[in-house]
């Protein structure tokens, strides 16, 4: 058998804390031989808010004339209806209707169950005194509106309050139990589906770097290694020996750096007076292909001709 709550005197907890202390002393008399020993067990459970200031009182009153008159002299069978009867009057609520009235028209669903709050809404329409139209009106107004639509949705709306309890807590169930399972698809969905689409979305980004890495370093970036362009007529940098402004010493210094340069030079200076090696058949390409098993005569046929009258004027 379960001891009553300990009691903090709130007029909502006011009935249910007389009812468990009645029930308890009811269910094991043998261990309640005499009045004080009821009224001290009752009294222990009153330890906290306006009902342990209550406790102090009766305490201090137990010792009056009065108490003696009220409780020991009294022709009352059960003495200990007494003690219940000065907590009822102290802590209970004097209009209940009203104060019921006012909860049955501000109760929300909210977060609670349709079982749970149907049997919230219960026990305030019993105290409200409200006919069953009202009723129905303040349930409908005290669901939430995802749970309201769908009942509104029914063909046929139910005419009672009581089938108005049992469709709003088969709906909400339905509901429940969908969002249950969903939840739990998604968890194995999830995890399967997670799987198997990491690793294509790997393998590509591996792909892409290989790509990436297969173009680096290009032709541009090979050109930005070597230094600044140098004019081959003046020999000062940021032109070339086309736009070069002292044209007059053009022949004088390619003579001398055809004369006296190496391959390198030889097909920059071809590229550069031809508008681009590869439209003379890719001098450069040529010489790097047979230049390890062609002759140097050769190499001067294939590319651009080491001769003296070399033709300056194209």
């Amino acid at each position: 058998m379960a001891v009553p709550p300990i009691y903090d005197g709130s007029m909502a907890m006011c009935e249910g804390f007389i009812n468990s202390c009645w029930l308890y002393m009811s269910a094991k008399p043998q261990e309640f031989p005499s009045l004080q020993i009821k009224i001290m067990w009752v009294l222990g459970f009153m330890q906290t808010g306006m009902a342990q200031l209550f406790r102090d009182h009766f305490l201090i009153y137990m010792n009056m004339l009065e108490y003696q008159t009220q409780y020991e002299e009294s022709t009352e069978p059960d003495k200990i209806k007494l003690l219940y009867c000065d907590i009822y009057k102290v802590f209970s609520d004097p209009n209940k209707q009203v104060t019921a009235i006012q909860e049955i028209m501000t109760i929300r669903q909210g977060s609670k169950s349709g079982e749970e709050h149907v049997q919230l809404f219960k026990q305030l329409y019993m105290r409200s005194g409200y006919g069953e139209v009202a009723g129905i009106h303040e349930f409908k107004c005290s669901l939430n509106s995802p749970l309201l639509d769908k009942c509104m949705a029914m063909l046929e709306l139910p005419n009672t309050l009581d089938k108005w309890y049992e469709l709003v807590i088969r709906l909400d169930h339905q509901w429940r139990q969908v969002v249950a399972e969903t939840k739990q698809f998604a968890a194995h969905g999830g995890g399967s589906t997670g799987g198997s689409s990491g690793t294509p979305q790997h393998t590509g980004q591996q792909g892409q770097n290989t790509g990436n890495n297969q173009q680096d370093p290009n032709a541009m970036q090979v050109n930005q290694n070597h230094g600044l362009f140098r004019c081959y007529n003046c020999g000062q940098p940021s032109h070339m020996a086309r736009v070069c402004p002292n044209p007059w010493q053009q022949q004088t210094c390619l003579m001398s750096t055809w004369n006296g340069g190496m391959d390198d030079e030889w097909n920059e200076l071809w590229r550069m007076m031809t508008g681009g090696g590869n439209e003379m058949g890719g001098g450069v390409a040529c010489i790097e292909e047979v230049a390890d098993t062609a002759p140097v005569p050769a190499l001067v046929v294939q590319t651009a001709p080491h001769m003296q009258n070399f033709p300056f004027g194209q």
